[in-house]
């Protein structure tokens, strides 16, 4: 089975590191893949494919003819719309199709979404997938907008084959937006593929903290979605906590400026490909976003042994459902995420059954499991 996968931006957030976990797993099960991604934001940190282990396929030559597997980048498909380079990406997509003949044109994140649904129509091959990562219709824009952004997504999601959520709340919602009937969008987590986490006291050491301090971690894009003020006024209910921010986005000078009072407590790192293996060296990982699809971040610390505290809001509520962490009302705001995290930190036996209750959530999204689901999906809707 052919299987072309595209997604809009290669940036070191989750649909990339899913789409990468899908291409390796699904290539141990025999299917051939061919991963399209388009350009980064300038202020974004892109994964490159000799990074993520996925061989480059040069464009020429796949037009020419030639076998692909592994990874195309597509600059012409950009996030932001742009009349002329969106008709540019539209078209190289068609020819992509029609080179590759793919059994499966499976989608990844709205432009993406919009732009690889339509080529594969337009040329007539292959079925057609989308997987919901999350959606924009709540919480982004105003009510305009969502709403001429729903009726989009429900056109395309009329004519689409296979859809999927990576949340329970997410496939709700679209839903509730009309996107779809709630029947027809399969809940299918996100595939994270663990890395060799640096043991405890080595990441500690490589981060300058204290071995005995109290240390708290958040990682995601500095935008306003995530919410990152939140974990630095956690600090400020914690005065002897130290924390640390993986990330990097176009609110960078803004918090680094609204958190100063903190001094070395907290340490805006920026992005780091390999933040995940230091996870280790926290006692908790904090979650203050408004909002997620599913949050890898969620399943990787509790891999790595360290809880989790965030707000019950759509994602977070689903990675942290039925004791997988610390779940807080969101009108309790950080001094109720500060009171869990002081819960958890006085508490080893309340940690560990957090810890061992996000066990399934784990296994659940291991990569060569959910390949395997979506490989029989795509063999059903024949």
């Amino acid at each position: 089975m052919r299987v072309l996968r595209i997604l809009t931006r290669p940036n070191l957030g989750g649909p990339t590191r899913q789409a990468v976990a899908l291409w390796h797993a699904h290539a141990a099960q025999g299917l051939t893949t061919l991963l399209v991604t388009g350009a980064v934001d300038s202020a974004e940190t892109a994964l490159s494919p000799a990074d993520a282990g996925v061989p480059s396929v040069d464009r020429a030559r796949l037009l020419a003819g030639a076998p692909a597997a592994g990874w195309l980048a597509l600059p012409e498909l950009q996030r932001r719309p742009h009349l002329l380079r969106d008709r540019q990406a539209l078209a190289a997509l068609r020819h992509l199709i029609a080179a590759f003949q793919p059994d499966v044109v499976h989608t990844h994140t709205s432009k993406a979404g919009w732009l690889g649904r339509r080529a594969a129509w337009d040329v007539g091959i292959g079925r057609t997938a989308h997987t919901f990562h999350g959606h924009v219709l709540r919480d982004y824009f105003g009510p305009l907008r969502s709403w001429l952004l729903a009726r989009l997504e429900q056109r395309l999601a009329a004519r689409t084959d296979l859809l999927f959520a990576v949340s329970a709340s997410c496939a709700d919602e679209l839903a509730a937006a009309r996107v779809a009937p709630r029947a027809r969008i399969a809940v299918v987590p996100p595939a994270v593929p663990l890395p060799e986490f640096v043991a405890r006291n080595a990441a500690r050491q490589e981060l300058g903290l204290q071995e005995d301090a109290l240390c708290l971690v958040a990682i995601g894009r500095l935008v306003p979605i995530k919410r990152l003020e939140h974990f630095a006024a956690v600090l400020r209910h914690l005065p002897k906590a130290r924390g640390v921010v993986f990330g990097d986005g176009p609110m960078r000078t803004a918090l680094r400026a609204g958190s100063r009072d903190l001094g070395s407590r907290l340490d805006w790192v920026g992005a780091r490909p390999d933040a995940v293996r230091l996870l280790p060296a926290f006692d908790a990982l904090v979650l203050p976003s408004r909002r997620e699809g599913l949050p890898l971040v969620a399943v990787e610390a509790a891999a790595a042994g360290v809880p989790v505290v965030g707000y019950d809001v759509p994602g977070v509520g689903d990675a942290l459902a039925a004791g997988a962490g610390m779940l807080v009302p969101e009108r309790a705001g950080p001094a109720g995420l500060a009171a869990a995290v002081q819960e958890l930190a006085a508490s080893t036996a309340l940690a560990r059954r957090c810890l061992d209750a996000a066990a399934a959530r784990v296994a659940a999204s291991a990569p060569e499991r959910v390949a395997a689901t979506l490989a029989a999906a795509y063999r059903g809707s024949r």
